[in-house]
């Protein structure tokens, strides 16, 4: 598709309307006279109320530079008040016109109304799930438990050492991250009490991954004789371990213990997916809608993963065609698995690779964007008590505590196999993907601050898929390899709307999940296993979004090109979708219905 990037002559993108400010700012106070004033005011203070709630989550402190005095709570008595939080504040929403409230304040309500939807929900999803930034199965994974202790490590690291105040508040946090884990544990013989108990498959790599946790996180909660001085150090220095001795090991030890207790262990089922549990079906069809924003149904989902699978290897089949390879797409992929030109072994040839990518794209973006982050970015490899079960890795957003974003790669998985992919990977990891919005959300002073947090799946992966797909449209795929490389990621990404249903709705076993991924998929056998285990056990229906957002967006773009014709310009196409913030993703379709009006 030939991508136009010209000035507008007919027809101008409204940018006053459609820069995003989520407060009535002075400029417009004036306007907003001619609208309800106590509708709107209504709607100002349930939008404060949400935002002070998310605000005091220790992980959003942490984004913003804020170093937290507490970490997060997951016990079900904090589900309960979540919930009746979320119910109360659905209660107060039904009094507001949106229809009356003027733009930007609409757009921001709405956000509110998710959020508040989501929270309402905790205590009756609590046992199958739990929302820890993301909705999870089961803590003791990676996606679960792993995830998350990895991401406190910074308040450790960070947390100020200068005053007598800041020792003891050190001291109670390292109390408080016990309990965090002993809630793990409670949390998860809960669910045992229910019938809820972790699959065989998964459950024998939750043990490890938590003994390869207490191990990391007894190194990162120390503190070194080079972070104190002066005549208490020592003194300090015994008592942070002490407490690490005493009660941070101790706490994971019991979740440890809990996770091989052969009674629990006998209870394990063979089976996977969210659909054994009671009520699992339920939740996981609504998990369908919270992820994909859309009103989907698991079997809607299912098939349009079937028929986009169709096309994928039709197009894969047309390019080797192309490119003169008499064989099948699996024997290109061996091909070039034995191609040392596309294969690394160290983190840092890895990172080579990456950066061969970011320097092809790095020319092109004023061409497709107005605007571009501050924030730098790179990568760098992923923990290693992570790397056992997560595929790739993940996109870390900057703060001040990291101020560049950093995609944090699988290096033992990387180096098993052709590299073809890297550069569908960079795309959407970096720039233009979750690099490029997360980082210009944040940065974005206009946006109310309910919107600077990346909170919808379908947006945030939706555009990163997107921008992987951009980026073939603008030449970064420049050799057949890359291109095959950009189509095997859109294999894998489209088996993913068939196995995540299948196993979660449709009663689909893992090794018949498994069996589809290694005919479609084209991933190594050790990446399928944990992307499998990822979708039935870890963070089921999150992986819909992506193929699902990507598709979205682009059927957006050619609406408004086709309403456009010659006058259409893809920067205000990206304007449009970009300058609000994640949002879900029918208010994007009303924003550029709007912008088409």
């Amino acid at each position: 598709m030939k991508i136009q990037s010209r000035r507008i002559v007919a027809g101008p993108f409204d940018q006053e309307k459609f820069d995003a400010v989520g407060t009535v700012t002075s400029s417009r106070r004036k306007a907003a006279m001619t609208f309800d004033s106590r509708n709107m005011n209504l709607a100002l203070k349930i939008i404060d109320d949400v935002t002070a709630e998310v605000n005091q989550s220790p992980l959003v402190a942490l984004a913003k530079g804020i170093i937290p005095t507490r970490l997060p709570d997951i016990s079900y008595d904090e589900a309960v008040r979540v919930s009746a939080l979320g119910e109360a504040l659905l209660r107060r929403m039904e009094a507001i016109s949106v229809a009356d409230l003027p733009g930007d304040l609409g757009l921001t309500f709405e956000v509110a109304r998710v959020q508040a939807r989501t929270w309402s929900r905790a205590a009756c999803w609590y046992w199958l799930i739990v929302d820890i930034g993301f909705p999870v199965a089961f803590l003791p994974t990676v996606y679960g438990g792993g995830y998350l202790l990895n991401n406190l490590k910074p308040i450790f690291a960070n947390y100020p050492l200068s005053s007598k105040g800041d020792q003891q508040r050190y001291l109670a946090l390292l109390q408080d991250y016990a309990r965090l884990v002993l809630q793990m544990e409670e949390r998860t013989r809960g669910q045992a009490a229910r019938g809820i108990v972790i699959p065989q498959t998964q459950l024998v790599s939750c043990a490890p991954l938590m003994r390869q946790s207490r191990d990391a996180t007894s190194a990162h909660l120390a503190i070194s004789s080079d972070r104190m001085v002066g005549p208490d150090a020592a003194s300090f220095v015994a008592q942070v371990q002490h407490v690490i001795d005493h009660a941070v090991l101790p706490a994971f030890d019991t979740l440890i213990a809990l996770l091989e207790d052969p009674d629990y262990v006998g209870k394990a089922p063979n089976e996977v997916g969210l659909g054994q549990y009671l009520g699992g079906k339920e939740v996981y069809a609504e998990l369908v809608k919270l992820h994909t924003t859309l009103e989907l149904t698991p079997e809607e989902v299912h098939a349009r993963g079937h028929e986009r699978m169709r096309q994928v290897r039709c197009e894969m089949h047309d390019l080797l065609e192309q490119a003169g390879f008499d064989g099948a797409p699996r024997a290109y992929l061996d091909a070039l698995t034995a191609d040392r030109a596309w294969r690394a072994e160290t983190p840092e040839e890895i990172a080579a690779f990456f950066q061969r990518y970011i320097d092809r794209m790095a020319p092109r973006i004023d061409d497709i964007f107005r605007f571009r982050p501050k924030a730098g970015y790179g990568v760098r490899p992923l923990a290693p008590e992570l790397t056992g079960s997560m595929t790739f890795g993940y996109y870390s957003m900057p703060s001040p505590h990291q101020p560049e974003g950093t995609y944090l790669f699988n290096a033992v998985n990387l180096s098993q196999a052709a590299l073809a992919n890297i550069g569908a990977l960079n795309y959407h990891e970096l720039v233009p993907g979750h690099h490029f919005h997360i980082a210009s959300q944040n940065e974005n002073d206009e946006l109310h601050e309910l919107r600077k947090q990346p909170s919808f799946t379908a947006y945030n992966e939706g555009w990163a898929e997107y921008a992987a797909t951009l980026a073939g449209e603008l030449g970064m795929y420049e050799e057949p390899a890359d291109r095959f490389g950009r189509l095997m990621m859109d294999a894998f990404l489209t088996s993913r709307l068939v196995v995540d249903t299948g196993m979660n709705t449709l009663g689909w076993s893992l090794e018949r999940a498994r069996a589809y991924m290694r005919e479609h998929s084209f991933m190594s056998e050790r990446e399928i296993d944990s992307e499998t285990l990822r979708y039935a056990c870890g963070i089921p229906g999150q992986a819909l979004a992506y193929k699902l957002g990507d598709t979205f967006l682009l059927e957006q773009r050619e609406r408004m090109r086709v309403a456009r014709g010659d006058d259409f310009d893809i920067r205000d196409f990206h304007d449009i979708v970009l300058k609000p913030g994640a949002l879900p993703l029918p208010l994007v379709a009303r924003n550029i219905e709007a912008a088409l009006a």
